[in-house]
């Protein structure tokens, strides 16, 4: 009964569930773990893509192939519908030079397959690049169709970030609501303008040198009902990770998925709207007491 309470609390807690729910069946949390436990094979990049065009078309325009190597890691392989882990790997690239303008030559792309899973409805490959112990990359796409799924930033800085939640953002975060939309018409994250910004959580991370970052998540939502996920730096504003429709998409229905088990495991816990009102305005967990 302990356990069931813990849970409990760890999911109605959560402010932007869907946000730390995903995080995990997306497979980017899996790639360091992986790296460790499996075996590695290390592959040349000096070929030719003519693949990539086809695949991604709107490869930038001030992008050069960078010369960075590949690394296999993780138990999983792709199957022959899947796309091979270059192509992955080259994609990237492109986005990460896209989005944070990293030039990855030199860096060793660690890259993990997560097959169709009954978490996962969308076989991803997930890419991992470590420039330092305060710097990282993330990017993950579909394994057949190339598309786009998220992309990351992990930035900590040995600086005095508060771990808690900036309550006054909530209500008054119109800065970086500006930014979301800039940055979303900038990179092309929706089609058409952006109509609607919408806030979603705030979150905080510590590396293991005791180095911290905090951030604020928004969505932002195109006349047709197109949808981006965009988290900043609550430390210096800096856009830290984009999750894209699919993303959103496969987050929507596992969280639901979890509202079913949870309903399943206890029927008289629902979580409502205004349950998770209230526990962003709180900014701390709540405990259901029965």
């Amino acid at each position: 009964m302990e356990k069931r309470n813990e849970r409990k609390k760890m999911v109605l807690g959560s402010v932007g569930a869907i946000t730390a729910a995903t995080l995990i069946f997306g497979g980017i949390s899996q790639i360091v773990k992986a790296a460790e436990e499996s075996k590695t094979e290390f592959v040349s990049t000096s070929y030719n893509l003519p693949y990539v065009g086809s695949l991604n078309s709107n490869v930038p325009v001030d992008y050069v192939k960078k010369d960075y190597k590949i690394k296999f890691v993780g138990k999983d392989q792709p199957t022959v519908n899947d796309m091979k882990m270059e192509e992955a790997a080259e994609l990237a690239s492109q986005n990460l030079w896209r989005i944070f303008h990293v030039d990855l030559s030199g860096q060793t792309l660690e890259m993990m397959y997560s097959p169709i899973s009954t978490t996962q409805l969308r076989a991803i490959w997930n890419v991992h690049v470590k420039v330092n112990d305060r710097l990282s990359y993330d990017f993950a796409l579909d394994a057949v169709t190339g598309e786009n799924h998220s992309i990351s930033k992990w930035m900590y800085h040995k600086a005095d970030i508060r771990e808690g939640m900036d309550k006054n953002l909530i209500k008054n975060n119109e800065e970086y609501q500006k930014l979301a939309k800039v940055a979303a018409e900038k990179y092309q994250l929706i089609s058409d303008k952006v109509a609607s910004v919408k806030y979603i959580s705030q979150g905080y991370q510590e590396n293991e040198g005791g180095a911290k970052n905090s951030d604020i998540t928004f969505q932002v939502r195109s006349d047709k009902g197109e949808i981006a996920q965009l988290t900043f730096s609550r430390y210096n504003k800096e856009l830290l990770s984009v999750e894209y429709s699919s993303w959103i998409k496969e987050a929507d229905r596992y969280q639901k998925q979890l509202e079913q088990e949870t309903k399943v495991q206890d029927p008289d816990i629902v979580i409502t709207d205004e349950l998770m009102k209230k526990i962003q305005e709180n900014g701390s967990p709540i405990e259901i007491k029965k």
